[in-house]
């Protein structure tokens, strides 16, 4: 009797556990639980320091170009106040401001981007277009841009134009998908590297700033699609305006990231990723936007952040060196 009673007093105290402490839910986990150990909420996470060395870097070669013209010096105050606004949210614990946090790569990657034509001009670079074209010459023994223009389709030119049109839409579903698929601490690992690819290649195109085939007078044959290529090659045209973007290519180095970064996803988004990567190579060659050049250069970038990305993560994070 006294047996039995105690085994149902064990049962309801065990019931009311359960049911003051219900199992998370799917958003929780992806959140938290599966995070292994503390949040360093109120330290530098490697993405921040990634961008303090961007900024640094970047606004060095302001201070170089101020000497020639002191205006310059008003973009340098907007590097200091962006490097400060990392440290400021760098202390942020919780709701917006932590929210903003991850996320503020979304804004800093295309300020970035755009700054590299002011760059390009205010330090007085010349334009490397000519030497690019001379290394595909060597590649392939003639001009491979040409060759490639020689075989148009306009079935296959409005497909493309399509494809290479997703990219930006394409990073943005798979970093949406990690964010609900994956652990926060993965999706800063993943933010990390691919906020890393880009800013890589933009210091490329100060190396070597061209413009790429479409915006020089190769005489190559006009490309002729079906209903939305003029549409589709204007409106990056416009959105871009007048960028040295050409090598490494960054489309290339970016996505070929982007697949390391599906593979945690599931298989299908994995292969998925992995064919849109082959058809975003293919058509920065086709639609005269890269040399062959700069895609094999953005192919081996990428693979040398991939072979040294755990190692310098590691350094950088405070979790993973404690």
């Amino acid at each position: 009797m006294l047996e039995s009673a105690a085994v149902a007093s064990a049962a309801v105290t065990k019931g009311n556990i359960k049911s003051a402490n219900p199992e998370p839910s799917v958003w929780r986990t992806s959140t938290t639980a599966l995070d292994p150990g503390p949040l360093p909420v109120r330290a530098l996470w490697p993405v921040d320091k990634l961008f303090i060395a961007y900024a640094t870097i970047t606004g060095l070669l302001l201070a170089f170009a101020a000497r020639r013209d002191p205006s310059v010096l008003l973009a340098l105050l907007v590097h200091i106040a962006a490097i400060g606004l990392i440290f400021v949210l760098a202390r942020s614990a919780s709701g917006i401001p932590l929210f903003v946090r991850y996320w503020y790569i979304m804004v800093f990657v295309p300020l970035c981007y755009k700054e590299i034509p002011y760059l390009v001009v205010k330090l007085g670079l010349r334009s490397a277009d000519p030497i690019l074209a001379h290394w595909d010459r060597i590649i392939g023994g003639t001009n491979l841009v040409f060759w490639l223009g020689s075989i148009q389709n306009r079935v296959l030119t409005e497909f493309l134009q399509i494809i290479y049109s997703l990219f930006i839409p394409g990073m943005v579903a798979l970093s949406v998908l990690y964010w609900f698929r994956q652990s926060r601490t993965e999706f800063r690992r993943a933010g990390f590297l691919i906020a890393a690819m880009f800013l890589i290649s933009y210091l490329g195109y100060l190396v070597l700033p061209a413009r790429g085939p479409h915006f020089i007078d190769y005489s190559l044959p006009a490309l002729q699609g079906l209903s939305t290529f003029h549409f589709l090659q204007g409106a990056i045209d416009s959105l871009e305006g007048v960028q040295y973007d050409c090598f490494p290519s960054g489309h290339v180095a970016v996505v070929l990231v982007g697949c390391y970064v599906a593979r945690r996803i599931s298989p299908a988004i994995f292969w998925v990723f992995c064919t849109f990567t082959g058809l975003i190579a293919l058509s920065t060659i086709y639609l005269h936007y890269h040399y062959v050049i700069d895609v094999l250069a953005g192919i081996v970038l990428a693979m040398l952040l991939l072979l040294v990305f755990n190692s310098v993560y590691k350094m950088l994070d405070p979790v993973e060196k404690n």
